[in-house]
């Protein structure tokens, strides 16, 4: 989502290659005539991942970057950088190519701050796996300075992750980082084949909605938090309402948890927006992450009320009471919220409303679309 803007937003004012892995099994062929050249590069099999791992370790760089290490994409690299007057390196995962893009100067989109997200997730993850992601978290921080210390500029998604860089940053490194936010458009109507039913003509029950990637550990956590603390509580008072779990790759947690739970999962639904639209309240309740929440964005284009933790809304630009209810970390404050605003259609309507409003006015394509355009305007590249 995020190169498909960029290309799509740098390309009505500049000329712009891409340079992606070839034949890649389970994702979609490059379109057709886009307004952009497309360099291929041939990804590399299981000596690379060994190659690259190896390479991580004696670099000091994080194992992240090692997983993304591939020969030729350093081979083309070191061809087309000099053809260009500036290379955009896509997430800190790239960082053990850097080096390939020679003295080209380079604006890094690390779209999210992972050393923020891996630190966050050692504090609620299992504890056997508490020291190696303190390590990690580490690296990728200092790997995110290493690449700001290369580049000419940097972005990331949002205000949140753009001040954790910040704060470890000395000022001059700290001067590069700039936000461009994801666009995202509201959406008021679903094809009929794309949708998803899940309610039956005369059916009134409330609908609580969690969704994304359910094999992403921020979800996962998510999820078999509020069904194991949450959920048992408001069922005991609310029996009437029901519970949605939709998304890609659902984890073996997810599903054991969904399973004792007793709702409902939807495994990559044909159009998971069409599940939003459908849901009386969109539950949000990350305890960790970095980057913005794209289930938040995705109710408010959906037409449909966020209640959230303060972690996850923190990566968006939205307001407290506004476009968002907030909620603590306690299951019982989740319970209050849930039961207050399924009696208080009016109060859902002014969140659905301003959620709509804070979509178009800070996630247009237009609004996107100058921000990534005046970041690179304002590298200066080539000026004398």
């Amino acid at each position: 989502m995020r190169a498909m803007q960029m290309l799509d937003f740098l390309s009505s004012e500049h000329e712009v290659t891409l340079l992606t892995p070839a034949g890649r099994s389970g994702y979609p062929p490059p379109p057709d005539r886009p307004p952009y050249r497309i360099e291929l590069y041939q990804p590399g099999g299981g000596l690379a991942f060994l190659s690259g791992m190896a390479r991580a370790v004696v670099k000091h760089l994080p194992l992240q970057t090692g997983l993304f290490y591939q020969p030729d994409l350093g081979r083309k690299l070191r061809e087309l950088a000099p053809q260009h007057d500036l290379g955009i390196l896509q997430l800190v995962r790239l960082a053990i190519h850097v080096n390939d893009l020679g003295d080209t100067p380079i604006l890094v989109d690390l779209i999210d701050s992972l050393s923020l997200n891996f630190s966050l997730r050692a504090e609620v993850d299992r504890w056997w796996l508490v020291p190696p992601l303190k390590v990690e978290a580490k690296l990728l921080a200092k790997a995110e300075r290493r690449l700001a210390e290369r580049a000419a500029g940097m972005a990331v998604v949002c205000e949140r992750d753009r001040q954790a860089l910040v704060n470890r940053l000395p000022r001059d490194l700290a001067a590069k980082i700039s936000v461009v936010r994801l666009s995202v458009r509201e959406r008021r109507h679903d094809p009929p084949q794309a949708r998803e039913v899940l309610r039956r003509e005369g059916d009134k029950a409330p609908i609580l909605a969690m969704t994304g990637n359910l094999g992403y550990f921020v979800n996962v956590d998510a999820v078999t938090w509020w069904l194991r603390d949450v959920w048992p509580v408001l069922h005991h008072v609310r029996p009437e309402v029901r519970v949605v779990v939709a998304g890609d790759r659902p984890s073996p947690a997810v599903r054991r948890a969904v399973a004792k739970a007793g709702v409902e999962l939807l495994e990559s639904p044909r159009d998971l927006r069409s599940i939003i639209a459908q849901a009386t309240i969109a539950l949000a309740p990350m305890r960790c992450g970095s980057g913005v929440p794209i289930k938040v964005l995705e109710a408010w284009a959906s037409g449909v009320p966020v209640l959230a933790s303060s972690w996850a809304v923190a990566g968006t630009s939205g307001r407290q009471g506004e476009d968002f209810r907030l909620v603590g970390q306690h299951p019982i404050e989740w319970v209050a919220a849930i039961c207050e605003l399924l009696d208080d259609p009016a109060a859902r309507q002014r969140l659905v409303d301003s959620g709509r409003w804070r979509l178009a006015t800070d996630y247009s394509r237009e609004t996107v679309r100058r921000q990534l355009l005046d970041v690179v305007d304002g590298l200066n590249i080539g000026a004398d």
